[in-house]
């Protein structure tokens, strides 16, 4: 429910998408809901997340699957992958992870797409799409400049979904 994630969300359901999101929190589940998701799953709640991702595909797993958390959650991105699907990672973390699950990469015919930062000609497609479906960032809180420490430990904590805003008067 990260500002990746909240605009990938955005983007998707412009063009048609169904969208399943997930999250440890049934507040941001609830919200992602409000913002055009389509399913939340908690991921606390059902740690085999992917298996639900099944269950609500009718067994054919997503046609493109965005894993921001990191490599700890690349194994269960893959098997949630519908055949000829694509994997999006982007970010790595820290944590290391066996993937066990690598032999679907290839039988399920998965494409793996890493992204750091695109061109210049990308980033003028993104901001196309972006004016012409007038898509614009979610905005949880706004703190006046008097504030601004606060607003660091709102943006630090678990608790936001979307950008944290210091108003400078």
């Amino acid at each position: 429910t990260g500002g990746v994630s909240l605009f990938n969300l955005q983007l998707a359901k412009a063009h048609g998408a169904r969208v399943i999101v997930t999250s440890s929190s049934d507040e941001k589940l609830a919200r992602m809901t409000q913002l055009g998701a389509d399913h939340g799953i908690n991921y606390r709640r059902t740690p085999a997340w992917e298996k639900e991702v099944l269950s609500l595909t009718s067994g054919r797993g997503a046609d493109v699957v965005l894993n921001t958390v990191g490599y700890a959650e690349m194994e269960r991105c893959l098997l949630s992958c519908a055949d000829n699907a694509r994997l999006v990672h982007i970010g790595s973390g820290k944590a290391q992870a066996p993937f066990v699950a690598l032999p679907n990469l290839m039988v399920r015919n998965v494409t793996l797409k890493g992204i750091t930062v695109g061109s210049r000609r990308m980033f003028e497609d993104l901001m196309r799409a972006v004016v012409a479906n007038r898509i614009s960032p979610v905005i949880d809180r706004v703190f006046p400049f008097e504030q601004a420490v606060d607003a660091v430990r709102f943006f630090e904590s678990s608790e936001r979904v979307g950008k944290v805003v210091i108003e400078i008067a």
